[in-house]
């Protein structure tokens, strides 16, 4: 039986865990310590920035940051927008860069100050680390923003990767939310783990986000 709701998408599935543990630790990193009531926060914050740009359905979100808390918010924020998130390694060459965008067409970039020097193309950028926080108030009315998916859309983009390239020019993986969700009932089924444990990881926190009070870590 499966131990998650897997008819609902990655977005639904982590607000739902949020709204049942709101004091506990959800997001560390080497700075930043974040409960879940205040990760929900900074996401809903930065997904309203989103689709103020026009983010939704299976629209792409770049996100070019090093693996931190804003990484992880970035990423949500785009699920939570409607849109996917598109992973931009920090470790592409500039031709790389270019051409992944190119080939992508992200609606808007998320990136810091010392990484947006790397982005050369016309793409609208967010710089997270020149933002406050705080709230922010739409600029556009909500006619004028793209319907929000259904919650069971499970056949709509969660996430872009790019392959290396080894074996020719580097192709676009795309996942759709089903893929992930699965994958999540499965290890939640075959793993020990108990409130209060963390998770470390370094590669896409997709594969390894933990929907209960556990700590994850970057």
């Amino acid at each position: 039986m499966p131990v998650i709701d897997i008819k609902k998408d990655l977005s639904a599935l982590i607000a739902q865990q949020m709204r049942a543990t709101p004091d506990a630790i959800a997001l560390e990193d080497e700075t930043t310590t974040l409960t879940y009531s205040e990760l929900d926060q900074r996401v809903a914050v930065l997904a309203t920035r989103l689709r103020d740009h026009g983010v939704g359905r299976d629209n792409l979100v770049g996100v070019l940051l090093g693996r931190s808390a804003n990484y992880v918010i970035a990423c949500l924020a785009a699920l939570r927008a409607g849109g996917a998130f598109l992973v931009l390694e920090l470790a592409y060459p500039p031709n790389l860069l270019a051409d992944v965008i190119d080939d992508s067409k992200p609606i808007v970039v998320i990136t810091n100050s010392t990484q947006a020097n790397q982005i050369n193309a016309d793409v609208p950028l967010i710089i997270l680390d020149e933002l406050t926080m705080g709230s922010y108030k739409p600029t556009k009315s909500p006619k004028e923003l793209s319907p929000l998916p259904a919650e069971d859309d499970l056949e709509r983009l969660a996430f872009v990767s790019y392959s290396s390239g080894s074996t020719g020019k580097p192709k676009g993986i795309l996942n759709p939310h089903r893929a992930p969700v699965l994958s999540y009932d499965l290890r939640f089924r075959l793993s020990d783990l108990s409130p209060g444990d963390r998770v470390a990881c370094n590669v896409f926190f997709i594969w390894v986000w933990i929907f209960s009070s556990f700590s994850f870590l970057v």
